[in-house]
């Protein structure tokens, strides 16, 4: 009778510590960072500061402030929304680095901060600075998007469009800037919404533009650092024939819109 009493006992002090102990352990950090480390790769020391958005967000039931991002070198700043973060809430938090006389392999990092809270965390980057040089130029990319008749419109919500525009944003993190180029064109088919083709045109150009714009806002990247050049815009292909919606295989080439960045 002893024994299974000695048991029983047992059992509910090991519940009662394990109860313990879990309200004992320090909460989890109230921002979920999408990545904490990044890697800038090669950069040159002439190529001006680098810098990296980190994405968060607020995964606890309470708003929480920032209170600090800092660095322990000068050559690395930290900056931060200053506003309260509601629950469910999304923002970033921005690495600067300069690279100015400092040509060699790096590691840096800000540690972050909560009002109210014991727990930080700490956002590292790494690269390596080429000295006396500026940063490589990448490879021209593309991005073409075909049309049917009359329409004008690149959809950012589009997968293929926001991943082509995703893939830029850590040039421009590591660039001084960026060069657009668009290239819009219509056929010689009549329009029905515009003035005329010239102006479906420029409409098509514009709204790439726009929704560029737009997606590289999701990403918090820094617009200053794109550079738009004059758009192209044609109106091209076959002569227009009265036939042309059992012919319309010749003009639909002729319908597209075209982003090239360098």
């Amino acid at each position: 009778m002893i024994r299974p009493r000695f048991i029983w006992t047992s059992g509910v002090i090991f519940n009662l510590i394990c109860f313990h102990l879990s309200f004992a352990q320090p909460k989890l950090f109230p921002l979920n960072f999408q990545k904490t480390d990044f890697d800038f790769g090669t950069i040159g020391e002439l190529g001006g500061p680098v810098y990296h958005q980190y994405l968060f967000v607020n995964t606890s039931p309470d708003t929480v402030w920032i209170t600090k991002a800092s660095a322990e070198c000068h050559c690395t700043v930290g900056d931060f929304p200053k506003e309260g973060i509601p629950p469910n809430g999304s923002g970033s938090i921005r690495l600067t680095y300069n690279p100015k006389d400092r040509p060699w392999e790096f590691e840096t990092g800000i540690v972050v901060s909560i009002k109210g809270r014991k727990e930080e965390v700490e956002l590292k980057a790494k690269g390596t600075t080429i000295g006396k040089a500026e940063t490589i130029r990448f490879t021209p990319v593309e991005y073409t998007q075909k049309f049917l008749y009359n329409e004008k419109s690149i959809e950012a919500s589009e997968a293929e469009f926001k991943a082509f525009v995703e893939k830029l944003v850590p040039l421009l993190e590591r660039h001084k800037d960026i060069k657009v180029q668009i290239e819009s064109s219509a056929s010689h088919v009549p329009t029905k919404s515009y003035t005329d083709n010239n102006e479906l045109t420029v409409q098509r150009a514009k709204d790439a533009r726009t929704k560029m714009l737009e997606t590289f806002t999701l990403f918090q990247a820094d617009l200053d650092r794109i550079i738009f050049l004059d758009d192209i815009t044609l109106v091209q292909g076959p002569a227009y024939s009265s036939d042309f919606k059992k012919q319309m295989a010749k003009y639909l080439p002729f319908q597209f819109v075209k982003i090239r960045v360098f």
